[in-house]
């Protein structure tokens, strides 16, 4: 396995909650959003760790000077859509959108994003992860490098959100089926997972993530399984992809979220060492560096199909 593990935190920049809806995620308004956006990268800067913002244009419009400041400071920039949000024509997140919607949405923020920063987003990540099996080609047609589309394990179907399965690792994506590496030269980096449990609740299932949000975990016990989960599949990107929002404080020492963000850093700080692995500040920029200096990897066919996984004992009777 490489020596390096890229370690990626990244922020949802979410339009305030008094723009959308009040049960959304969100800050309470625009002034708290930014101000909570400055204080993640200094704590995480406190780790040597670069921020990868993904923000919604409405964001990018009212607080363009405070993002473009940040990318000057290092870290970097993706566009960031909840599709309902965006447009109130449509009731539904990303992965709901037909392709010819998918492209017109992304085209009409794309121009937005360009009028603030000068320049077009190559980076992307769907509200609640939320894709279907158009979007890395329509991605990658319209000039898009890469994204973090992907939560492995999660099952969300009122919102079109469909992971289980997914690649665990960051990889190429494929024009015509999210669910499997591909030859696009677009690079998806999948939000990091604890695979040793899969929880059901409410109808939906999904794997842990490192988002510090999760007040009901063990942090620490958590790092260690994922990381020693990396060690063990030995991927050609090893990458920790933590995740949050810019709806907490954390400038609020007292607050359990930041006491969370917190531990797990410094947990994945030790984790690493005691794998033996040096502990590199990353961003999306930099995993699809990576990513797309290897050449696509060939996939193999096996006819002998799903027959495979049964032996006689295992069929269904009756």
């Amino acid at each position: 396995m490489q020596t390096n593990l890229h370690v990626v935190v990244t922020m949802d920049v979410e339009v305030p909650t008094s723009q959308s809806h009040d049960s959304a995620s969100g800050p309470p308004n625009a002034e708290s959003g930014g101000r909570w956006s400055k204080a993640f990268a200094e704590v995480a800067g406190s780790f040597g760790l670069p921020v990868t913002y993904f923000v919604h244009p409405e964001v990018a419009v009212e607080q363009g000077g405070l993002y473009k400041q940040l990318e000057e400071s290092g870290h970097c920039l993706g566009l960031h859509l909840h599709a309902w949000r965006f447009d109130n024509r449509y009731r539904c997140e990303f992965g709901g959108l037909n392709e010819s919607q998918a492209r017109q949405m992304l085209a009409q923020a794309s121009d937005i994003w360009r009028t603030v920063f000068g320049v077009s987003p190559l980076y992307f990540r769907p509200g609640t992860m939320s894709a279907n099996d158009a979007t890395f080609r329509v991605l990658s047609d319209l000039g898009f490098r890469g994204g973090s589309l992907s939560l492995p394990g999660r099952v969300f179907p009122d919102k079109h959100a469909i992971w289980m399965g997914a690649p665990l690792d960051p990889h190429r994506a494929h024009p015509d089926f999210r669910m499997v590496d591909g030859p696009l030269d677009f690079a998806n980096m999948p939000v990091s997972v604890d695979t040793s449990a899969l929880i059901a609740k409410g109808g939906r299932h999904f794997h842990y993530d490192l988002r510090p949000d999760f007040t009901d975990i063990d942090h620490v016990a958590m790092v260690r399984r994922i990381v020693g989960q990396i060690v063990e599949r030995n991927p050609r990107v090893p990458c920790i992809n933590l995740l949050t929002h810019n709806d907490h404080d954390f400038s609020n020492q007292a607050s359990a979220v930041t006491r969370n963000l917190l531990v797990t850093l410094k947990a994945i700080e030790r984790a690493a060492s005691e794998y033996g692995l040096s502990y590199q500040g990353s961003t999306l920029a930099d995993i699809c560096d990576a990513v797309l200096a290897h050449p696509p990897q060939e996939n193999t066919f096996d006819p002998s199909g799903g027959r495979v996984l049964f032996n006689e004992d295992d069929r269904p009777r009756g």
